[in-house]
């Protein structure tokens, strides 16, 4: 077993599981969505803060100081008037506010406005003692609207206030449902037993499973409050009342005190957090996990691309906005649509997936490296072997050419020799030299190729006349022209001088033109034409030659290209127009070209006038 984790670890932490680091993160930010405990909703309500006041709800409160002094004034019970001389009101308990003419009096100024629901939320029997009511007031006790509270979910006889009807409609339980920790979060239905004060009020449909729910809490002085001297003393506003549901119960005994994720709350405004709960379904719900679970995926595989495709600075910051943006997300949700979207499993899984490819992303850097390492050690052999080569054409190769040439000038001019007296044998000759001149050319072009694209190519620019490069290649190209009895016209305009590199602007020139001859039919022109603009200077080649095909025109800038029906009818390297196109863009100027079979070619040089 030791040895199988052992390979397990070597292989997680190896190069070749890119997708299996994702999974496991993934897997135990799911295993973490068990650990959602309803507690870390505590934190949520408090971010939350205050919400704005329930409009469905109002809230009697009954203040034990206050309602000792009414009690002297209306009460006909001595027993209770020697209580209240007791200034200990703190302690009291539920039987210590019932008084039958005060709670007449007050629930017939309240149902005469016609509220939904009345919910009194102190339990009144049997630790009332036996009382007598007259019929009126029992009538007005049993009234269909008014929930009494009970003081446990099972209708036992001494838990059921006096006021109870046969069918027990009016009654509801206070029991409450605490967690370890002796706060309230969560109310419990259970179709078996008694429903909630809450559910009597909101009118709830009976359940059919039992179940907790989470409560919504909105913030302690949610709701809009009202003393119960204010009703007796008539100093309510008609209407006050109209079309709400409102729940009785007193402020400061200390037995009324819930505890809630809020701090203490008095039960009847507990409970009024409970029935607006019911009324608007404002429990807090979880979705099912499987959602959870797919929500982390999604945001596994985002992670990863992030980690994956950017550097760590700006990985880190991606991260932190995802953090950020998933807080953001469940809080709305939360306080919206009262929907539970954890985050500690979210923020486990960015930080689990951060460490786990930082290492993949060390080890892909390191390999990045090593492979750069190898090609700049390759690239360095390359330019090692480019320089031996070059120096191979230079040395060995140059001098055997021109030692040729030499050999085939020197017999030519020895005319004294018998060999001369056969004429094939000048032919010969004179075949031998055309062949070394154009190896020789063909030479030249791959060095010219390997000086320019070697690291230590630099051009050298000076001020010089470009009218003047370009008599100085036609005077020498004109033998080349006269041989084919091709008109080699000019028509240069005055300009200014410039900045060039004269020898490679002479290569480019001497290219043009001389191709301009070279594919020209015997008695055509060729015209070289110059003029300068506010911006740049302008060079024409122009030739009547026999033009380039569409699909050569393509490739003609590119190493070694030449037209498909070039290679029988004229030799060359392929180089010149690549050569020509690169020795323009070096001086920030565009050659371009416009041709057409059967009607000729011309080339366009356009040299900024300015160079930097």
């Amino acid at each position: 077993m030791k040895s199988y984790f052992k390979t397990r670890s070597r292989w997680l932490l190896s190069g070749n599981n890119f997708w299996a680091r994702a999974i496991l993160c993934w897997l135990f930010a799911s295993l973490l969505l068990k650990l959602d405990a309803i507690e870390s909703y505590d934190t949520r309500f408090k971010i939350r803060g205050n919400q704005s006041r329930s409009s469905d709800i109002i809230l009697v409160t009954i203040n034990p100081n206050d309602y000792a002094q009414i009690s002297k004034i209306f009460s006909t019970d001595k027993n209770l008037s020697s209580l209240i001389s007791i200034n200990e009101l703190n302690n009291v308990t539920d039987s210590f506010f019932w008084d039958e003419k005060i709670w007449s009096d007050l629930l017939s100024k309240v149902l005469a406005q016609k509220p939904k629901k009345v919910g009194v939320t102190l339990f009144f029997g049997d630790n009332i003692g036996k009382t007598v009511t007259n019929k009126k007031d029992l009538d007005l006790f049993r009234n269909p609207k008014v929930v009494w509270a009970s003081n446990s979910t099972f209708t036992d006889k001494t838990a059921l206030p006096f006021t109870t009807t046969l069918s027990r409609s009016n009654i509801g339980s206070i029991d409450l449902l605490k967690d370890d920790d002796g706060i309230v979060r969560r109310v419990l239905i259970d179709p078996d037993q008694m429903p909630s004060i809450a559910e009597r009020l909101a009118s709830t449909p009976d359940h059919k499973f039992k179940s907790s729910l989470v409560i919504n809490f909105n913030g302690s002085n949610r709701f809009q409050t009202i003393s119960m001297t204010s009703i007796l003393k008539s100093e309510v506003p008609s209407y006050f009342f109209t079309n709400k549901i409102v729940l009785i119960g007193s402020e400061k005994s200390n037995n009324q005190q819930i505890l809630t994720p809020f701090g203490q709350m008095s039960r009847h405004e507990f409970w009024g957090q409970v029935t607006d709960n019911y009324v608007h379904d404002k429990f807090i719900r979880k979705l099912p996990i499987f959602i959870y679970v797919v929500f982390l995926f999604f945001l596994t595989i985002v992670c990863v691309f992030i980690i994956t495709s950017y550097p760590q600075a700006a990985s880190l910051f991606f991260f932190a906005w995802l953090g950020t943006v998933w807080t953001a997300a469940s809080i709305w949700t939360f306080d919206t649509f009262a929907i539970w979207i954890p985050v500690a499993s979210a923020y486990a899984l960015i930080v689990l997936i951060w460490i786990t490819y930082i290492g993949y992303q060390a080890l892909r850097i390191e390999k990045a490296h090593y492979k750069l390492q190898q090609e700049q050690s390759y690239l360095s052999e390359l330019e090692q072997l480019k320089n031996n080569f070059v120096s191979l054409i230079s040395h060995d190769l140059k001098t055997p050419i021109a030692k040729i040439q030499a050999v085939v000038d020197r017999l030519n001019l020895q005319n004294n020799l018998p060999v001369l007296d056969r004429p094939d044998t000048k032919d010969d000759l004179n075949n031998l030299k055309d062949y070394s001149e154009e190896l020789n050319r063909y030479i030249q072009s791959i060095l010219k190729l390997l000086r320019v694209e070697s690291k230590e190519f630099k051009i050298h620019k000076e001020t010089a006349d470009l009218n003047g490069v370009i008599e100085n290649v036609v005077e020498r190209l004109r033998p080349l022209a006269k041989a084919k009895n091709i008109d080699l016209q000019l028509n240069l305009e005055p300009m200014f001088l410039i900045e060039f590199d004269v020898t490679l602007m002479t290569e480019v020139i001497l290219n043009l033109i001389e191709n301009a001859i070279k594919y020209t039919s015997v008695n055509g022109f060729v015209n070289v034409h110059t003029t300068e603009t506010d911006f740049d200077i302008l060079v024409e080649v122009h030739d009547t030659g026999e033009g380039i095909s569409s699909e050569d025109l393509e490739h003609i800038w590119k190493k070694f290209s030449r037209g498909k029906n070039q290679d029988l009818k004229t030799k060359g390297s392929g180089l010149g127009l690549y050569l020509a196109k690169y020795f323009i863009e070096l001086h920030g100027g565009k050659i371009s070209v416009k041709s057409e079979l059967g009607k000729g070619t011309v080339f366009y040089i356009r040299l900024p006038i300015e160079t930097n």
